[in-house]
């Protein structure tokens, strides 16, 4: 294992104390009297954050565009760069790439949330970070792409059930407002992994979390995709809401009774609970044999796929609160 051992001492009777390592307090330049933060870790070890290392420039991107290319392909190096964790970056075009400028500017103001452009040229854009990495805790984010999905899916089954075209349409243009808060997340859990101090201070007190987020994340953006589905195939022949609409409200009840859990303190039984019934409601589900056409087969099997991916949500819910307790039920 990599790593000074180092010994405790004792000082003052009581205190004990070790030493740290002088190259790495040179490096960062740690002085008497700066502030550390020492975390517990769910193994008994422990960290040492210096809190000035959270007060750290963030990392600075570049992207150099020396010919004409579909700008989908710009659109996605910057998106590797953002999620990444990029606070800076700057877009480079040569003189026979400028007309890419325009295309890019409309991609960051329709589709980024926390990045704004700061300074542009004919050759070049600087796009910066306008919020602290630190003001959007992960559940936040969390709890806003719960909510608009929820509103997705209620307007869903109103515009199916109206037969409106132009509130269906409003459902699917919502997808990208699911997509930028994804984006958003996919980013701070990157930045929480490439920093303690971040992961603390986004409310995340375990590194197990980060993977349950991102499980919890991409369900969310999931879900919202099955909504579009289900509008655009209704598009094409009209869905029987019959079948379609019972199973849209218990998933909209499920959905509902997931967001409670989330934002309050839930018991383990409840959690486990929740769990329980969306597993045996799916099967149940599946199981029916029901005659129908094309669209409405389409349309019932994203339903159920949403009410799955709120039983996904719930179990990593479940691990994220339920690790190292005590369970005791009945």
């Amino acid at each position: 294992m990599r790593g000074d051992i180092r010994k405790v001492q004792l000082t003052g009777g009581a205190t004990l104390i070790v030493s740290l390592p002088k190259e790495w307090a040179k490096r960062i330049s740690l002085a008497p009297g700066d502030e550390v933060l020492v975390v517990t870790q769910p193994d008994d070890t422990l960290i040492l954050i210096p809190k000035k290392l959270g007060k750290r420039a963030g990392v600075v991107s570049e992207m150099t565009i020396n010919q004409p290319v579909d700008v989908s392909e710009v659109e996605r190096l910057f998106l590797t760069l953002y999620i990444g964790g990029a606070e800076t970056i700057i877009v480079r075009f040569s003189h026979s790439a400028t007309t890419l400028r325009r295309q890019i500017k409309e991609f960051i103001r329709r589709r980024i949330v926390d990045m704004e452009i700061v300074e542009e040229a004919s050759d070049r854009l600087i796009v910066q970070s306008m919020i602290s990495a630190t003001e959007l805790a992960v559940v936040d984010i969390t709890v806003k792409m719960l909510r608009l999905v929820a509103n997705m899916l209620s307007d869903l089954t109103i515009g199916l059930e109206k037969d409106d075209v132009a509130m269906l349409r409003d459902v699917i243009e919502r997808d990208d407002e699911v997509d930028r808060l994804y984006w958003l997340m996919e980013r701070q859990l990157k930045r929480a992994a490439m920093s303690r101090y971040v992961m603390l201070e986004l409310k995340i007190d375990d590194p197990r979390d980060l993977v349950e987020y991102v499980i919890i994340a991409k369900s969310i953006e999931r879900m919202a995709d099955h909504i579009c589905r289900i509008a655009y195939v209704n598009q094409e022949e009209k869905i029987d809401m019959r079948i379609v609409g019972p199973i849209l409200a218990k998933v909209g009840e499920f959905l509902k009774q997931a967001e409670d859990l989330i934002t309050s303190e839930a018991t383990p039984q409840k959690i486990a609970e929740l769990q329980g019934e969306i597993a045996a409601w799916s099967q149940k589900t599946r199981r029916e044999e029901v005659l129908s056409d094309p669209a409405t087969s389409i349309a019932k099997e994203s339903a159920v796929r949403i009410g799955e991916y709120i039983g996904d949500i719930v179990e990593s819910l479940g691990r994220i609160r339920l690790k190292d307790k005590a369970i005791v039920i009945g």
